[in-house]
């Protein structure tokens, strides 16, 4: 099935709208340049990011232990995430690494989910720049940045995980639709990926479990693709492998009890209703202007049943994801699992999108489609310039003022940093980050008690005896 470019629209049957062709290009340039001053307000964040607590912890036990060895101790009592794990040690055990050079951890987070997004996209058949930039940008929109990007802790657990995932999701979908030869070496590539997103975090190896069980069933069904088995197959041993480590049980000696797995079933689909279906309409509506406005140039087919199909998949991955908060902590966990919720909500919006996008039209039809995206993304400038006018406290005004917090708080830390280097061997009490707002960048503040874990991590990595908020009185 071609799609047809659309022509020149000189005036609407209807003649209450009047948009040219010009209009059209117009929303989408402004649309792309929204895009990228989202991007650049992403890189001056990434370039004043700083290191936390939890990565100092990580680099003081590769320091002491090595890395390896750290990842082994990790494993032996705190959890089976052994990937992340070791990914955070390799980085934290050079002071020169983390404490000058933290900007490559949101940089390398954004290459990987900008890779997986346009693998993601190239599954559909679509290899437009100006479409990947879109969709790249309403990702990293509903990306929870300061946990997933700019920590290295929570971005090495959740933000390459997504990336990960994504772009197992991308090799999946072809699988379901039949366009892809699973050869030996596709398979092997694919359940070692398997293996290794389990060892990310419990939800999305539960997730991504909950994907792949339709997906065999509906393979044996076929009589097409049964090697995909081989696939689950090492989705379960990668989470039996992460799932059996001790710390595991260590940990969860101590947690709460927990509450009734048919009681954890339904909290999650009620979560799925409150906190995404919202979320699902506005991508949905999103990802069909950028169609209508990009319009790439490339045939695009999506029959019903794919669409529905993989719709489903999706959405017990989305629901898998988060029964496994809601049975471990009755809610939706951290702010940084919904990384992969919003993930998986923006490519079953994607999936419908270009569903719909497809589907021949007569000629007007196609005009009047593009006419009103354009008119839809110039009303909502409209309101933007509005806003940023009548409104700023709650439009600009806050980005600007984040943007100062971060590059004050990067000042703040890189000066304790530099005197915590002097004070090795000794004691050290430091000035606390009071400003207000907080910045958008990622931080654990050291307290008053030394003997605080945020402190204990701290005073490790950098040699000190013991390290000290100093109080306000002082």
């Amino acid at each position: 099935m071609k799609i047809e470019e659309v022509q020149t629209v000189r005036a609407l049957p209807n003649g209450i709208l009047n948009i040219s062709q010009g209009s059209t290009a117009l929303a989408r340039n402004g649309l792309l340049a929204i895009a990228v001053l989202f991007l650049l307000w992403i890189f001056w964040n990434a370039f004043h990011a700083v290191p936390s607590a939890d990565d100092f912890c990580y680099g003081f036990g590769a320091q002491s232990r090595g890395v390896f060895q750290n990842v082994v101790t990790e494993y032996l009592t705190w959890g089976g995430r052994y990937t992340p794990a070791l990914l955070i040690s390799a980085f934290a055990v050079s002071d020169e690494v983390l404490l000058h050079h933290y900007y490559i951890v949101p940089l390398l987070i954004l290459a990987l989910n900008f890779l997986a997004a346009r693998h993601f996209l190239s599954a559909a058949g679509i290899k437009n720049a100006a479409f990947l930039l879109l969709f790249f940008v309403m990702l990293m929109a509903t990306f929870r940045v300061r946990e997933s990007l700019f920590w290295l802790a929570g971005g090495a657990t959740y933000g390459v995980s997504c990336a990960l995932f994504l772009a197992l999701i991308a090799e999946e979908l072809r699988i379901f639709r039949g366009n892809a030869a699973l050869s030996r070496k596709r398979i092997a590539v694919l359940s070692l990926a398997s293996v290794l997103l389990a060892s990310f975090n419990e939800t999305v190896m539960l997730a991504h479990i909950a994907l792949l069980f339709p997906l065999v069933i509906c393979c044996f069904v076929r009589k097409t693709d049964r090697a995909v088995a081989c696939i689950l197959a090492a989705a379960i041993i990668g989470a039996v492998i992460s799932g059996a480590a001790p710390g595991n049980f260590l940990r969860a000696a101590t947690m709460p009890q927990h509450i009734n797995v048919v009681l954890a079933v339904w909290s999650s689909l009620k979560l799925i209703l409150a906190k995404y279906v919202a979320s699902f309409l506005v991508s949905l509506l999103l990802v069909y202007c950028f169609f209508a406005l990009v319009k790439p140039r490339r045939e695009i087919a999506f029959p019903a049943r794919v669409v529905f199909g993989f719709s489903v998949f999706l959405v017990l991955a989305l629901w898998a994801s988060i029964f496994a908060r809601t049975f471990v902590l009755n809610d939706l966990g951290p702010e940084r699992a919904r990384t992969i919720d919003f993930m998986l909500v923006n490519a079953m919006a994607f999936l419908i999108a270009a569903h719909l996008h497809a589907r021949r039209r007569p000629a007007d039809q196609q005009k009047r489609k593009s006419a009103l995206a354009g008119a839809l993304f110039a009303g909502v400038t409209v309101l933007v310039v509005a806003g940023f006018i009548f409104y700023p406290n709650h439009t600009w005004r806050p980005v600007v003022e984040g943007m100062t917090a971060s590059a004050d708080l990067k000042s703040l830390l890189s000066a304790r940093f530099a005197a915590a280097g002097q004070a090795r061997g000794k004691s050290l009490e430091v000035a606390g980050y009071t400003h207000e707002p907080k910045p958008i960048t990622f931080f654990n503040e050291i307290k008053a008690s030394p003997a605080e874990w945020e402190n204990v991590c701290f005073a490790r990595y950098f040699g000190l005896t013991e390290v000290r908020l100093r109080t306000k009185s002082e």
